[in-house]
């Protein structure tokens, strides 16, 4: 099987069909989609429809800085790490969104 859009050789269906629902192959997509709509915007008196998505504005934070202390209870022996995070542009009661991975 082969996309003719991406140049791509897939060798079953199943994966050509993995492949048409990839982010590549829906990137070239729109990249087709764009450059048809600004080939038609070329012809006197068709405009291009076409609008940027707006994009949700994110607060600033700055780039955070971070320290980390390894701690060793002295009672029941076990060990915990600190992270002290700084984010030095942050605004007034802006809480940052953060998620803990393993």
């Amino acid at each position: 099987y082969e996309c003719k859009l991406c140049l791509t050789i897939h060798s079953n269906e199943g994966n050509y069909l993995a492949h048409t629902q990839g982010k590549r192959h829906q990137t070239n997509i729109a990249r087709r989609a764009a450059k048809d709509a600004h080939d038609m915007g070329a012809l006197p008196g068709v405009a291009p429809t076409i609008q940027k998505p707006l994009k949700p504005k994110a607060p600033r934070i700055g780039r955070p800085g971070y320290r980390v202390t390894k701690q060793m209870d002295p009672d029941t022996k076990q060990r915990s790490l600190l992270f002290l995070i700084d984010y030095p542009e942050i605004e007034e009661g802006l809480q940052p969104r953060h998620r803990f991975m393993s």
